[in-house]
């Protein structure tokens, strides 16, 4: 049986890693989040994606851009 590649945010060249499961997709320009927030100046966020997750715009990361853990730096 031959093993088949799944693409994963952490394997993307857009991800960009905020924690070691965790990382928001810079695909598309940030989103306005609202303005409920009392800590900060603006209420722009890119997505929030776990390591693990996919979608349909993978572009696979560089080599020098993905660490040996496989989350991009």
């Amino acid at each position: 049986m031959t093993e088949q590649f799944t693409p994963h945010c952490a394997q993307c060249h857009y991800f960009r890693a905020a924690d070691a499961s965790n990382g928001a997709c810079h695909r598309f320009p940030p989103v306005f989040t609202g303005e409920s927030s009392s800590r900060e100046t603006h209420h722009w966020r890119f997505p929030a994606v776990n390591i693990h997750a996919w979608c349909g715009e993978f572009l696979p990361a560089r080599p020098d851009q993905v660490a040996s853990a496989g989350a991009t730096i």
